[in-house]
């Protein structure tokens, strides 16, 4: 009775959305030297989640830049969200529009709402944020004449001299003493040259200021400075109307209607803006830097495990590496290995794991390498050190793990591999012999007409070769042609070295080097998506060289590792604009165009 009642509750329990996606970009209005940053949240209730699958954008360039994931389980349900960032940089003025980011799991689909984004010329949109403020009366008749106003808006760094990469909290406060109508709007200010993380908003409080109680509502974002120099934290903006009460003169000519609408009130819009702020961005020292220095710039440890203690030689042992702290975890790059010659090294796959509070911006970064150990023994994997720049004591720190034993035992000796003989010389058994003796193939008789007319027609000369010949080529023409209509990917990636050197040409051609050095990056990442058949969209570097190494597994890993180089260097370029030379695109297009070369012939 108990099961049956518990499965009719269950069916008529509504049914859970198992699979959502959700978009939202920092802003909907960009100028085409400012870059828009673009959150897509995937919730479900599996173990781990499928990536979102980005469209086509074409008036963007796309920049993965990285994923976080949080998992709870309660009473059996498991909860995961996955949340993952990408820079958007535009590239032509106009209207432009995020179609939708769909994602898919077993026969579930689900997909975002189009967002519309305006594009605008550089220096537009700095021109037309005084037309959007607040007048400049606004304030004083916010405020009143005996106290301050009861609207009123502060924001601040915690620190005004940081290094490149270190992190920085940048707090409003928005203090309001009279009744609100409605949510207040709040528009983030431009952070060019930073990247920007989002914080959970503080607790509301009260706090008291020059006699007047007001309530406090705070809004906090963590910045990190992409490189040296001035930056500046734009100004913000929040929009809100509060009440405004009518007031009555006696002496007017409608005093019975100000009298009976005494009692009402008024919605009067404010908007406040934060001042700009200046940051000092110093870079890194050189002094003391270490050798494998990545980058890192906060405080961090790091530490490792195998998940077994004893195996067999030949067999699998998981290695993990995490790397956590506070900091910019989305800069983390690699974690080289040292050498271990008794192992053979996997790739290392990666994962990142970020939480955000009042603080800033902290969580870990996990390596997982498959290790298989070569011979037997008592083998360790030797302590692996991970360097970073730690900004409050000013020096750099290496850190490392302490060396992890593993205990390895002979593989089994019985064990021969299929399709070959355990005894050297043995020959294969299980053969029976069909014949000894070699059967002629002997004419039949009552062909030979047949064989002479064929003849005679054969031996007709060129007059009926030629028709034969044209149609034997109309034929293959027409096979051609439905090849390439039945498998468009074929046909791309046939033709993907083509246009990348039409890419390469026009950034030849193009004097400005921030275009040129983008075509470049564009040249390498077409030929690589029409070559794999996917997206140019939110391909990453690890992605384009995990599908090479699927689709030709003989291909040489010094190819795969160029591509990487190769991608890191735009991402540098893309990254620091005012240190390119022209002499460092030009390298970087001959380097892409001799890598296009050998991967051509490594997948022929």
């Amino acid at each position: 009775m108990k099961a049956a009642l518990a499965l009719l509750l269950a069916l008529a329990a509504p049914a859970r959305a198992a699979l959502s996606i959700n978009a939202t970009p920092n802003r909907t209005t960009v100028a085409l030297d400012e870059q828009l940053v673009l959150t897509v949240s995937v919730q479900g209730d599996a173990m781990s989640l499928p990536d979102p699958e980005l469209p086509s954008m074409p008036r963007f360039n796309v920049h993965n830049a990285g994923r976080s994931q949080a998992m709870t389980m309660m009473n059996g349900r498991v909860s995961n969200t996955a949340e993952y960032t990408y820079i958007l940089v535009p590239r032509l003025v106009g209207n432009a529009v995020i179609p939708p980011i769909s994602v898919r799991a077993g026969g579930e689909t689900a997909q975002t709402e189009p967002i519309a984004v305006v594009i605008e010329r550089p220096g537009q949109a700095a021109q037309q944020t005084p037309q959007a403020a607040a007048p400049a009366g606004a304030p004083a008749r916010a405020r009143r004449a005996n106290g301050p106003a009861p609207v009123f808006v502060t924001a601040e760094t915690d620190k005004k001299t940081v290094y490149a990469n270190e992190q920085v909290v940048f707090s409003v406060k928005f203090h309001y003493s009279i009744p609100l109508l409605g949510n207040a709007e709040w528009t983030p200010p431009d952070t060019t040259g930073m990247l920007s993380e989002d914080l959970p908003p503080s607790p509301a409080r009260t706090v008291a200021f020059e006699g007047r109680n007001y309530n406090v509502s705070e809004v906090k974002i963590a910045l990190f400075p992409l490189t040296p120099g001035p930056k500046t934290v734009g100004a913000g903006t929040i929009r809100c109307q509060v009440q405004k009460g009518v007031d009555v003169d006696p002496f007017a000519g409608d005093f019975f209607r100000q009298f009976f609408s005494a009692g009402l009130t008024m919605a009067e819009p404010v908007s406040l803006q934060t001042k700009p702020l200046q940051l000092t961005v110093k870079p890194l020292p050189e002094a003391g830097k270490p050798v494998g220095f990545g980058g890192a710039v906060g405080r961090f440890r790091v530490k490792a495990e195998l998940d077994k203690s004893t195996v067999k030689a030949g067999d699998a042992v998981n290695l993990t590496v995490t790397v956590e702290g506070n900091g910019n975890l989305k800069a983390l790059g690699e974690l080289p290995l040292p050498d271990i010659p008794q192992f053979r090294a996997y790739e290392t796959v990666t994962s990142l794991n970020q939480s955000k509070d009042e603080q800033g911006v902290r969580g870990s970064k996990v390596y997982k390498t498959v290790l298989v150990p070569k011979v037997s023994g008592d083998l360790a994997v030797p302590p692996i050190p991970f360097s970073y720049f730690d900004p409050a004591a000013e020096k750099y720190v290496t850190a490392q793990t302490p060396p992890l034993k593993l205990d390895v035992t002979p593989g089994d000796p019985t064990q021969a591999p299929v399709g070959f003989s355990a005894t050297p010389g043995a020959a294969p058994s299980g053969i029976t012999a069909v014949s000894e003796d070699i059967r002629h193939v002997r004419a039949r008789p009552g062909f030979d007409g047949a064989a002479r007319a064929a003849a005679a027609v054969a031996g007709a000369g060129l007059l009926h070769a030629v028709p034969a010949a044209t149609l034997a080529f109309a034929g293959l023409v027409a096979g051609w042609r439905a090849r390439e209509d039945s498998d468009p990917a074929r046909s791309r990636a046939r033709r993907a070295a083509k246009a990348a050197d039409e890419r390469l040409g026009k950034s030849r051609a193009t004097k400005a080097l921030a275009e040129s050095s983008a075509l470049v990056g564009d040249a390498l990442v077409g030929y690589l998506a029409d070559k794999l058949s996917v997206p140019p969209s939110g391909l990453t570097a690890r992605q384009a060289v995990d599908a090479l190494r699927r689709r030709w597994p003989k291909m040489p890993e010094g190819h795969l590792e160029q591509v990487k180089r190769l991608w890191g260097e735009m991402e540098r370029i893309r990254y620091a604009p005012t240190t390119v030379r022209d002499l460092d695109v030009a390298n970087l297009r001959e380097a892409v165009k001799e890598l296009i070369v050998a991967l051509e012939e490594a997948a022929s």
